[in-house]
């Protein structure tokens, strides 16, 4: 069994009794079914993230002999101690509350109350403060600008591969993208991945700016869709030009292929691949003198040069599709971020107070 699947198919005898008394009131095929719905609220990989942790967990419950009536529902005592045992000094905090989050998925998946409170919540605490540096990987570096211009330069625009990669890129980088949103990992599927008869939507703003969107399907914290939208930056790496361009070099593709697709030399059609954007991406800055880059880096670089633009920060949230502010911890250059929104502020005061004055001066000037 994959781990994805685990905690779907994994039951302890409360899990079996919960599934009898709902098969007196119900059919099988319902309960089923609700079971099913429940884990497609997480995505494929973060299933097999999950999964992992539920597999040590009845590990740690096997090694000390734990009662299985005992695993599920699992007490909070039991709980706190699998994660001081098995992960304290050993793992990062955000391993371990991606196993917490795949027990507590079990749980609900069947029917179980969750029971977690204080005392695991400092055990988390505790074990992340004391977890090894080499567990914590370093904070990815962001695309830049220059990275954009290598591949500007260096990628032949008119080969259907080549403007797909450059399309893909842009869009990543101004739309703070994850590539998942724009590539595909091994098979193309219309409901997950956009398709060339997604809903596309572009215009001019009343300041003479053209705009363009799309629509993805489905996205990591959006199972069902959002809209990817981007301005023409009218700078040579803008994502308005490079989009239109793959547009009409891949326009034989049918419609109801990849939207980030290309044509090939036999004149069949693939989706664009994740590992071979990234693999091309990464050839031409290798050349370039530039360093690699994992796909994350794009989002990253995106959310980073629209702060040093002096975007602002919420503009730059909505822009990225954040559900919250945890996008603060992607910045990067902080150095620089920082003191840019100061000085803008410092300018706005000063602007402000400059107006103040002069009011100030013409309501006591005599009438």
């Amino acid at each position: 069994m994959s781990a994805a699947d685990r905690c779907l198919h994994w039951l302890t005898p409360y899990g079996l009794n919960h599934l009898n008394a709902l098969a007196a009131h119900v059919p099988h095929a319902l309960i089923a079914r609700q079971r099913v719905v429940l884990v497609k609220a997480i995505k494929p990989k973060t299933l097999s993230n999950y999964g992992a942790g539920l597999l040590r967990f009845i590990q740690f419950c096997d090694e000390f002999h734990i009662p299985e009536p005992l695993c599920m529902p699992c007490p909070e005592w039991l709980l706190s101690i699998f994660i001081t045992t098995r992960g304290a000094g050993s793992v990062a905090g955000g391993t371990l509350r991606t196993w917490l989050l795949g027990l507590q998925l079990w749980h609900v998946v069947n029917g179980t109350p969750w029971h977690s409170a204080a005392q695991l919540k400092r055990s988390i605490q505790g074990s992340s403060a004391i977890a090894p540096h080499s567990t914590s990987r370093p904070k990815r570096p962001p695309v830049t600008l220059a990275h954009l211009l290598a591949l500007r330069n260096s990628l032949n625009l008119d080969n259907t591969f080549d403007a797909a990669v450059f399309a893909i890129a842009t869009v990543a980088f101004w739309c703070q993208c994850r590539l998942g949103e724009l590539c595909v990992d091994v098979v193309f599927d219309p409901l997950l991945h956009a398709s060339r008869c997604s809903p596309q939507n572009s215009g001019i703003t009343i300041s003479m700016i053209r705009y363009h969107s799309f629509w993805a399907p489905s996205t990591k914290t959006s199972p069902h869709g959002e809209e990817i939208r981007w301005i023409d930056s009218k700078c040579p790496c803008s994502a308005e030009w490079a989009f239109q361009n793959h547009w009409i070099i891949n326009s034989h593709l049918p419609t109801t292929a990849h939207l980030f697709g290309f044509e090939t030399s036999t004149g069949s059609f693939q989706p664009m691949r994740k590992h071979w954007f990234l693999d091309r991406c990464n050839e031409i800055w290798s050349v370039s003198g530039l360093s690699a880059m994992p796909g994350h880096s794009f989002r990253i670089g995106g959310t980073t040069h629209l702060l040093l633009l002096g975007v602002d920060p919420f503009i730059v949230m909505a822009q990225g599709r954040w559900k919250s502010t945890a996008f603060l911890e992607y910045w990067r250059l902080c150095e620089e971020i920082i003191p840019t929104f100061v000085s803008f502020s410092l300018t706005s005061q000063s602007s402000l107070l400059s107006t103040m004055s002069l009011f100030k001066q013409r309501l006591l000037q005599p009438i």
